[in-house]
This record gives C-alpha cells, sequence and structure tokens, in this order.
C-alpha cells in the first residue's frame, strides 16, 4: 500500500543512458495526471473516519459494560459456591468432633462404633473413616461392618493430622476402596484412656456435585473445587475425566498469588472463555467459575450488530462515492500488479502510461530493476544449490564418523569381555596351583583349565589377525581334496570344549561331499558357525547339520532352533564387528567378526555362504556353497546320527558364576582357605539358594544367563529372607560406568575380572568384617 505521504512522492532515479529523455517524459506526462494521494485523502476523510472512530467507541463501551456485569455475576457465583463448599465441610467438621468424643473408639468396641459413625454420615457420596496411628483403616462405614478393609499408605496423612493437632483438610487422592478419586475432613481423636487416632469424614466427588446443583449455576457455566496441590475435586461439567488431574497451570499459579482474581484463556475445544475464582474460608480450596466468552459477551450482541449495520450502511455510501473515483486508481493499480508479477517471476514487466503519475514511476522503477533482479537470482539459485551440496556432504561425513565411533566403543567394550572371562579362569587356576596343600587331582584340572582357556584366548587373537590379514589381502590357501562330511564331524566331536551349560541336541546327516579346500580355514569356518548355533540356542535345543550336494555344488547346512535375526540386522550381518541388540548381561556376547570372516573365506574358495531368518525366536539356517568336485576312495564315512552334547553340572552354589572353569578355582581357592562354599550357575538358583543357604556374603557375576547381576541384587535386597547378605559385583567390564551401576544395585563393593586370589580373599574378608559389625552387639 502506498502511504498518502510517503512512496507516491518519492523521486526514483533510474541510473542508465538514457536518463536525460525519462526525466522529459515525465514533465510531460504529469501535467495530463493527478496525485493519487489526493483521492485516497479524500476517500478517507469522506467515508471512513468519522464513522469507524464514533461506532467504533460505542461499540468498545457498550461491550466492556455488558463483560463487566457478567463478570461480577461469575465472581458471585463464586463466593457463594466458596460459602456453600465451607458450610458442608464445616457441618461434616462439627460432627466429627461430637462423634470423637464416643467412648466406643478408646473401649476398641468397633461394631458399636460403627453404628454411631453410620450414623453421622452426611449421606450419599460421604462416609466415616477410623484410622490408627500407622495410618492403618479400623472402620469405614462405606462397607458393611466385619467385611475386611483394604489398606493403603495413608501414613503420611494421619501423621500430619496428628503433628498439627488440628482439624485439616486433605486433597483428591485415590479412594482405598475403589478407583475413584476422594478427598477428606480430618481431626486428630487422643481419648484419655490411651491410643491416637485420627477421625475422618470422606466425599467423592459427586456429593460436591450435588451440592453445586443447589446454586442453580447455567448450563454453559463451568464450577470447579481444586485442592492445594492443583488437582480438581469436583466439577459440575466433564466430572469423571478430570478429577484427580492438575488444572491449567495459569490458573494454579494465579490462585497461588491472589485471593481472588480473573482470566481469560482458551479452552481445549478452541473456545475463548472467562473464569473467576477465589478460595474456601476453611479448607482453603480454589473455587473456579468459567464461562464461554460468547455467553459473558452476548448481551452486547444485539448493540452491536445495529452499530455494525449502521457502520455498514455508512460504509456503502463512501463506497458508492469512491467507485467513480477509485476506478482509475483501480486501473492504475492492477497495472502496476500486472508489472509487479511479471517481476516475481523473473520477467521484465511492461511499462504502460497510467495516467497517475506515482504508478508510471513505479513501473518505471520496477523495469529498471528486473533486469537486475534476474541476474542476481540466477546467482542466489546457484549458491543455494551449491550450499545444500557443501551442508549434504557434511551430514553424510558426519553421520558415518559417529557410527564408525559408536562401532569402534562396542568392539573395544566385547573384546575386554572376551578377554577377561578366559583371563580369569586362567588366573585362578594359577592361584590354585600356587596354593599350599593342594590336591594332585585338583593341580591337574587346573593345567586343563589354563590350556582349554589359552587355546579360547588363541582362537579370539587368531580371528583378529585373520580378519587383517583377509582385508590386506594376505591369506594364502593351500587347497587339497576334502571330504566335507569328515571335516564337518571332526568339528563336532571338538564342540565338548565350548559347549554351553545346557543340553542342546546335535543331529548330523551327512554324506560323502568332497571340496578343494584349504583345511585349516575350513576348519575355521564350519567351527564359527557351529559355535554361533550352540552361542544362540537355547536349552533343550535342537541344531540340524547337513552335508549334500546339488549339481556342481557341495553345500553344508546349519539349522537351529536359536532366537533368530531381526530384519533390521539381517542386512548387515556380514559386517564387521555388527552384532544384534547387546543384552545387559551380555551372554550372548562376541566380537561380531566370525561371520565376516566365514564369508571371506567362502569367497576365497569361490563358495558363497547365504543366512536365513524368518525373524526372532525363529531359528537361523546358514548355508555354505562351495564348488564340488569328484570323489577320492577313501574308507567310507559313518552317516547320519545324533550326537547329545551332555550337560554340564549344575552344583548349587553361594558363588554365582555361569563361566565353570572360573566358578570351579574360586570354590577351591575358598574351600582350601577355610570358607563354607555354596555354587550357583545361574541368577534364579543364586537366588534359591540364599533363601535356603542363609550365606553372609555372595558374589555375583553380572553376566549370567538368565538374568543380569543387577536384578539378582535387586531381588536378593527386596526380600526379608534375604536382604541381610552383603554382595560383591565381578564382571569382566571395568568401566566407571560399570562401578557406579553395580553401587546403586546394591553390591559393597565391584570386582574386576580376573581378580587375583589376595584381591578376593581380602574383599571377603572385609565385607565379612562390615557383616560381622552389622550384627553384632
Amino acid at each position: 500500500m502506498l502511504h498518502p505521504d510517503g512512496v507516491a512522492a518519492v523521486e526514483f532515479k533510474v541510473l542508465c543512458g538514457s536518463q536525460k529523455a525519462d526525466n522529459d517524459h515525465h514533465n510531460e506526462t504529469r501535467r495530463h495526471t493527478v496525485k493519487i494521494r489526493a483521492h485516497l485523502t479524500l476517500i478517507a476523510i469522506a467515508t471512513l473516519l468519522p464513522v469507524v472512530v464514533f461506532s467504533g467507541i460505542a461499540i468498545s463501551r457498550l461491550l466492556e459494560s455488558e463483560r463487566q456485569s457478567a463478570l461480577k455475576s461469575l465472581q458471585e457465583t463464586a463466593r457463594l459456591t466458596a460459602l456453600t463448599v465451607d458450610r458442608e465441610l464445616q457441618s461434616a467438621q462439627a460432627a466429627l468432633l461430637v462423634l470423637g468424643t464416643s467412648k466406643n473408639i478408646a473401649a476398641k468396641s468397633r461394631r458399636a462404633f460403627y453404628y454411631e459413625a453410620e450414623a453421622a454420615d452426611r449421606g450419599v457420596g460421604a462416609w466415616t473413616i477410623l484410622w490408627d496411628q500407622d495410618g492403618r483403616q479400623l472402620a469405614n462405614t462405606v462397607m458393611p461392618f466385619g467385611f475386611p478393609l483394604p489398606q493403603a499408605d495413608m501414613s503420611g496423612h494421619v501423621v500430619e493430622v496428628l503433628r498439627r493437632k488440628t482439624t485439616t483438610m486433605s486433597g483428591v487422592f485415590k479412594s482405598p476402596i475403589n478407583s475413584g478419586y476422594i478427598t477428606a475432613v480430618s481431626i486428630p481423636v487422643v481419648p484419655e484412656e490411651g491410643g491416637r487416632y485420627v477421625l475422618s469424614e470422606a466425599f467423592d466427588s459427586y456429593y460436591f456435585t450435588r451440592v453445586f446443583a443447589q446454586s442453580r449455576i447455567p448450563p454453559a457455566w463451568t464450577v470447579a473445587v481444586i485442592d492445594g496441590n492443583g488437582r480438581f475435586i469436583a466439577r459440575n461439567r466433564q466430572n469423571d475425566p478430570m478429577i484427580g488431574k492438575p488444572a491449567a497451570s495459569n490458573l494454579v499459579n494465579a490462585a497461588q498469588s491472589q485471593a481472588e482474581g480473573q482470566l481469560r484463556h482458551q479452552k481445549v475445544d478452541g473456545q475463548e472463555a472467562y473464569q473467576v475464582f477465589t478460595h474456601s474460608g476453611f479448607s482453603g480450596w480454589t473455587i473456579a467459575v468459567s464461562a464461554p466468552a460468547d455467553a459473558i459477551e452476548g448481551m452486547a450482541r444485539q448493540a452491536v450488530l445495529f452499530s455494525s449495520l449502521g457502520l455498514a450502511i455508512a460504509l456503502l455510501g463512501a463506497a458508492a462515492t469512491a467507485v467513480l473515483i477509485g476506478q482509475r486508481l483501480a486501473r492504475s493499480i492492477q497495472d502496476a500488479g500486472v508489472a509487479a508479477a511479471a517481476l516475481g517471476r523473473g520477467e521484465l514487466p511492461r511499462q504502460d502510461a497510467t495516467g497517475v503519475e506515482e504508478i508510471d514511476r513505479l513501473n518505471a522503477v520496477l523495469a529498471s530493476v528486473g533486469d537486475t533482479l534476474m541476474h542476481e537470482r540466477a546467482s542466489r539459485r546457484h549458491a543455494e544449490a551449491e550450499r545444500e551440496r557443501l551442508l549434504l556432504n557434511e551430514q553424510v561425513a558426519r553421520k558415518n564418523a559417529e557410527d564408525q565411533n559408536a562401532a569402534k566403543d562396542r568392539f573395544i567394550a566385547m573384546l575386554g569381555h572376551e578377554l577377561r572371562n578366559p583371563l580369569s579362569a586362567i588366573s585362578g587356576a594359577i592361584s590354585l596351583m600356587k596354593a599350599d596343600g593342594v590336591r594332585p587331582e585338583l593341580v591337574s584340572r587346573a593345567y586343563a583349565i589354563i590350556d582349554r582357556q589359552s587355546s579360547h584366548l588363541s582362537r579370539i587373537v587368531d580371528d583378529l589377525l585373520d580378519l587383517s590379514r583377509l582385508s590386506m589381502g594376505k591369506i594364502a590357501l593351500v587347497p587339497q581334496p576334502l571330504e566335507l562330511c569328515a571335516v564337518t564331524r571332526a568339528c563336532v566331536e571338538a564342540l565338548p570344549a565350548t559347549r554351553p551349560h545346557a543340553p542342546v541336541r546335535l543331529h548330523i546327516d551327512t554324506a560323502p561331499i568332497w571340496v578343494e579346500a584349504d583345511r585349516t580355514r575350513l576348519d575355521q569356518i564350519v567351527a564359527n558357525l557351529l559355535g554361533n548355533a550352540l552361542k544362540f540356542t537355547p536349552v533343550n535345543g535342537i541344531i540340524d547339520v547337513f552335508v549334500k550336494a546339488e549339481q556342481q555344488t557341495a553345500i553344508l547346512t546349519i539349522r537351529d532352533s536359536g532366537i533368530g535375526i531381526s530384519r533390521e540386522l539381517m542386512p548387515f550381518i556380514f559386517d564387521a564387528f555388527v552384532q544384534g541388540t547387546a543384552q545387559a548381561d551380555r551372554s550372548m556376547g562376541g566380537l561380531g567378526i566370525g561371520l565376516n570372516l566365514v564369508r571371506q573365506l567362502v569367497e576365497l574358495h569361490g563358495g558363497s555362504v547365504h543366512v536365513v531368518s524368518e525373524g526372532m525366536g525363529k531359528g537361523t539356517t546358514v548355508s555354505v556353497h562351495l564348488p564340488l568336485i569328484d570323489a577320492i576312495d577313501t574308507p567310507s564315512q559313518e552317516q547320519g546320527g545324533t550326537i547329545l552334547a551332555e550337560p554340564l553340572e549344575k552344583p548349587v552354589v553361594l558363588l554365582i558364576e555361569d563361566n565353570d572353569d572360573s566358578r570351579e578355582m574360586m570354590a577351591s581357592l575358598l574351600r582350601l582357605r577355610g570358607f563354607g562354599v555354596l555354587e550357583a550357575v545361574n541368577g534364579a538358583d543364586g537366588i534359591r539358594m540364599a533363601r535356603q543357604g542363609q550365606p553372609d556374603i555372595a558374589i555375583v557375576d553380572i553376566g549370567l544367563p538368565d538374568m543380569d547381576g543387577y536384578e539378582v541384587a535387586r531381588q536378593l535386597h527386596n526380600s526379608r529372607a534375604t536382604q541381610a547378605i552383603r554382595l560383591v559385583a565381578l564382571t569382566g567390564y571395568g568401566q566407571e560406568n560399570d562401578r557406579q551401576r553395580a553401587l546403586l544395585a546394591g553390591f559393597e563393593t565391584h570386582l574386576v575380572k580376573p581378580v587375583t586370589t589376595e584381591i578376593l580373599l581380602s574383599t571377603i574378608q572385609h565385607i565379612a568384617g562390615l557383616a560381622s559389625s552389622a550384627t553384632g552387639p
């Protein structure tokens, strides 16, 4: 819009070679044009100014007068409701004071007191409750006498009433009888015969809505009672869904800062409403009354309608006066709009003489600026495209860096866990061998543990080195004719060294199939796949192993009934360091490099590997495809059969550790030092043994197969039978957040695997000293 004294009078200077010619043209046309300022001034003075000013003043005063009258009515309603609520509460207080003098309270004649209290009830929606000083219900007239009374934790309210020694109003709270909300007025009762009690008159929200009905409140108005915590006690409209919920924060804040007031706010349905509030003098509750803004201002609508009608007639007269004058202006402005639209589309605007001096000047400037804007727009589009490209590249690079950093952290954590478990068993075996008076069979067992766990460490290191060699292309195969079924059976027979704690049935169905392969690498492929199947197959699970030939391909298939693979993880299953969602106990952990090694080794042999899973809990099937060669004469191999991986013994222990070697070494060391030792291989057995055996100290591994050590600690502390047991956390994770988590779960201290004998014994003696002092005289 052009201001009358502004843009229309601005002299635009167009810097171009035809400056002088343009000035001559403007001087020639100025004699035939009239300035737009004159037209706008005439229209404004003739029509709008007097009508708008006087009509606005009249409408404003009328609206304000009617609004104040309606708001005063709202305020009076709020005050009357507050007096009505106070009357009901004071009446209930008086009844409680009379009932509190009953001799049946101290005499503990509950039946007689029950019928006295029932006679004193306020009617439907109100009842009497007698509490002892510990917050237990002794009588409740809302239920028939003799029925069991549900107990709710009301000790806080009871203690507050007894401390204040006067009548106390509660806020809204859940009823101990049903799921509804109630509030209560309570008095302390201290009979001369002894004892301390609290007598309460409870009200449900419908009690107060019946009180509201006596005040003849208009249907569109909403009356609400709000407790000291800002939560609804009762409402005359939409009572059920709102009781117990917080009132609007602006109302609560205003009610806390002043005795009475009013607000205008927007309701949930988008309608404007007025709201006034006051306070109950007896209870301190807030009484709020709200009404739609349309209802408050409805009285003024008729007057506003007449005033608006007069204003419309005046505007129509002014419009008729301005039509003839405005036609010329409209055409001129329309031409300017067309020029501006062309400029917005990146086109040069057309210059036509309009007969209005200011519009003609504007068109000339638009044409001059159009060319410049076109060049600037092209430059800006190029710059924005380049900026978007750079921003996208930066976001992709940052996301890749964050993903790589997170993968590195997960790999380091899992590597530490995988290394600490065998190191813990080796350390325990060495400490046992150093002990005095150890039996020869224990020494032999320790040697076997060291040998087995050292082999496990060697496999971890070999896998890491193989992954590195494969990435650099430094692995060379030594192929030879091999019978795939014989290699598979040899790997299965080596499984007891890495078998799980629970029995797993292995079914093998093979045929004499020959391939050209490196024996070491083929063993590595089969062992990795079998190890994964055993690791992720639950108790009493089944693992099927098949070796068969299809056309010119030898196929090794390993199918398990284990935990399966999620659809989200499946596209990345062969990536290095990729695993499923980490479990809290990491009992099914690993380095995430096994399948990546298998894929690369199989591809080096000219084959392929495929993984299929229908989802979590539905098992996994892995198939290895290798080129088939002609059979070579050799003694026939035994085909078919079933191998049952026998379960390891599961003795009951105080030492809750699922690693058999670590547990056995630690238990043997403790027994040599004179300690009584109980043993458990999982959390459930450990909790059961703790309840039966009542040990003084429990050493709990965090990574257990059924539940993590934190959950074991919580269950032991939450049970009266075991909450006195001192707990020591034993884990392969030694970061600060792991230690803090153990202490928060209730452990006395946090030990990191492998732990030396000296540290273990010192910790046990220290904790035992604490336990002794805690239970001593």
